[in-house]
């Protein structure tokens, strides 16, 4: 649901940036505030979508070193990295949180208010942690199969 509405934010920035530099070349108009609503779409499409890049395996990784361990060595290489992920993915949602509610700041050119693109950490993280707690599950049981 998440990467479909990063999906979504796609096509007013790709329009609207289409539409600046066109009318900067033909006319020398340039429409006010392009930069910061590409920016503030891009953030949330970034933010969106992580969740669904880590449940496509498309994160980089570097394995060539890991991939030559046995599998349940890898397995558990993979569980402490995925447990030092998901500690790192609350702190970043709970001082999310604390900084997206304090703030009250608002973009330079269209005024608009900058706490619901800090806001967007939270549901963002949330649910990355859940693709890797289910990556810790699944790596759980290599660990722990019988072989």
């Amino acid at each position: 649901m998440l990467a479909f509405s990063a999906m979504l934010l796609l096509l007013p920035m790709m329009f609207l940036t289409t539409l600046d530099v066109g009318l900067r070349h033909l006319f020398s108009f340039t429409i006010p505030g392009t930069m910061e609503l590409s920016t503030m779409m891009l953030a949330a499409f970034i933010l969106l979508g992580l969740s669904y890049t880590q449940q496509c395996r498309g994160h980089v990784r570097i394995t060539f070193l890991v991939e030559k361990l046995p599998t349940r060595v890898q397995a558990g290489i993979e569980i402490f990295l995925s447990l030092l992920t998901l500690l790192l993915l609350f702190a970043l949602i709970r001082e999310g949180w604390i900084v997206a509610v304090e703030e009250d700041q608002v973009s330079d050119m269209l005024r608009i208010p900058l706490w619901p693109f800090r806001m967007l950490i939270i549901p963002a993280f949330f649910s990355f942690a859940l693709e890797i707690s289910v990556d810790l599950i699944n790596y759980s049981r290599i660990l722990l199969r019988r072989t």
